[in-house]
């Protein structure tokens, strides 16, 4: 709680973010720690006790030896006065709360009740942290962190720099119009123009820019305005468009002679542009390219840069919807499913590529592609491609069974369970949902009366959010801690809550909860 609130009053202190990230390091909430060390690193890159809070919330949740996290004994192992006397030595500051007996007897007695709860572990050190934050620090430098600097509190820090006081803005004089009067008679229509091009008065804004380039025909503004009109006329007059711009490219020295600043840089480049939303439309997308990098040579605008961003991912949206054809997907995919059936695998996943590529909107593509996957064992890429299927089509049942294949090679037995239920709600009588589901309860009541413990089942297990967010549920702590006192109670409770029994069935399928 001091943490958030350090961060939700002052989110630029980057020590609130060291604060935060080792409250949730405690409390074994891995992955919040990992965002807030990151939120806290993007304010100070430098931080050393961010940084290794990072290292450590990374390392304990993928369980890398000696990144501390879990252990006997609670959440953070048994109290070892020779890890703390190590810290004090790099640390003088833990050396001094060491002398400190009051702060030494919350300690034990925090590390003391992970012996028999965690749960309530958890819950003593958020009281005990309320009245003394030291406390986290001690425990930090026990298991092998050193946050020296995240004491600091608020009043340390330098204070803000005072506002300086704003100064009247001095009243600027107008630049002097050193237009000739038919330059100026020239922007009269010109402005003109631009209201009626508005307007969408075509053939009245063409009669005025004309005008303003009959008073001064060596300015690029005025042909570019007027090929702007030409273009909402309609792709009858691209051409004319490009050969007038070309034109005025060709002579840009000469009108810059005549009329100097009549074809500035910034003026040519807007004539780049304008070709460039001529090409555009036609799809000569390379062409259109071409032109805006022109553009930029000549002034570098952020609208170009914009602009060409747009272009860009335009034509690689045009490529590949050009490149659809559904014909020859299913091609592809026949060749897949012949190779599939000759066990060739690795070819068969190239022609349910390419037929991907060819039609990516057919569900059934990534199914088929999944279904090669899974035999190269490549179950993680095959779970994406029957996310990506599904998302296509929710109803599609052979997905949810390869679905369930997938979770089940994974060990992840709650969540093939879940993907069978699913194929089984669109359709009761799937067999291959049906024998799933079975091998997958076998499994489930073979895995939970074994003695062994299979440590990849764990693994991911522990690597689910569903799984952590049950885990820290205080009513399944409670639960948990009643099943090892008094186990008929336990049941009693179990089988008058609905969601209890809901939790506890996934805690036993992902290998928590053991019978055995």
């Amino acid at each position: 709680a001091d943490g958030t609130g350090c961060v939700r009053l002052k989110p630029d202190w980057p020590k609130g973010y060291t604060r935060k990230g080792l409250a949730e390091y405690f409390l074994q909430k891995y992955d919040d720690a990992i965002e807030t060390y990151k939120a806290g690193l993007k304010l100070a890159p430098e931080d050393a006790a961010l940084k290794e809070g990072l290292k450590k919330a990374s390392d304990a949740k993928y369980e890398v030896p000696g990144a501390g996290g879990r252990g006997a004994g609670g959440l953070f192992g048994a109290f070892d006065p020779s890890a703390l006397a190590a810290a004090s030595l790099r640390n003088p500051k833990i050396k001094e709360y060491m002398q400190d007996k009051e702060l030494m007897q919350k300690l034990q007695m925090v590390m003391s009740v992970g012996q028999s709860s965690e749960a309530l572990q958890s819950q003593m050190l958020m009281q005990v942290m309320q009245q003394d934050p030291r406390i986290m620090e001690v425990i930090a430098a026990m298991q092998g962190m050193d946050i020296s600097g995240m004491s600091q509190e608020e009043g340390d820090q330098p204070a803000p720099p005072k506002p300086t006081p704003k100064k009247e803005p001095k009243k600027e004089e107008p630049p002097p119009d050193t237009r000739t009067p038919e330059q100026k008679e020239a922007d009269e229509y010109k402005t003109k123009g631009n209201d009626l091009y508005k307007k969408k008065q075509f053939k009245e804004a063409l009669e005025m820019y004309d005008k303003a380039i009959e008073k001064e025909p060596n300015d690029l503004t005025y042909y570019n305005n007027k090929c702007a009109v030409w273009i909402e006329m309609g792709s009858e007059h691209y051409d004319e468009v490009l050969e007038c711009l070309r034109d005025k490219i060709n002579r840009r020295y000469e009108i810059n002679s005549a009329n100097p600043g009549g074809a500035s840089f910034e003026k040519v480049a807007k004539v780049y542009s304008r070709m460039a939303s001529v090409h555009e439309k036609r799809k000569e997308f390379d062409l259109a390219i071409e032109m805006y990098n022109k553009s930029l040579t000549e002034d570098n605008s952020r609208f170009t840069r914009n602009a060409l961003r747009e272009l860009e991912r335009a034509k690689e949206k045009h490529e590949r919807e050009s490149y659809v054809d559904p014909a020859k997907a299913e091609e592809h995919r026949e060749k897949g499913n012949d190779l599939f059936k000759e066990k060739r695998y690795a070819e068969a996943k190239q022609e349910y590529d390419e037929a991907i590529r060819r039609n990516p909107q057919d569900a059934k593509l990534y199914s088929n592609r999944a279904a090669a996957l899974t035999k190269l064992l490549a179950y993680p890429d095959a779970l994406k491609d029957l996310d990506e299927c599904l998302k296509l089509d929710p109803s599609f049942v052979k997905a949810y069974s390869r679905k369930g294949a997938a979770h089940f090679f994974m060990k992840e037995y709650h969540k093939a369970l879940q993907a069978y239920d699913h194929g089984l709600q669109l359709d009761p009588e799937n067999q291959e949902c049906k024998q799933g589901k079975e091998q997958v309860m076998a499994k489930i009541s073979e895995t939970s009366r074994s003695k062994d413990v299979d440590e990849e089942q764990l693994r991911h297990a522990m690597a689910d959010p569903e799984i952590q967010q049950i885990l820290h549920d205080p009513q399944i702590n409670m639960f948990l801690k009643q099943m090892q006192e008094s186990p008929a109670e336990a049941q009693r409770a179990m089988a008058a809550d609905a969601k209890l029994q809901e939790a506890v069935s996934k805690l036993m399928a992902a290998g928590i909860i053991r019978t055995g």
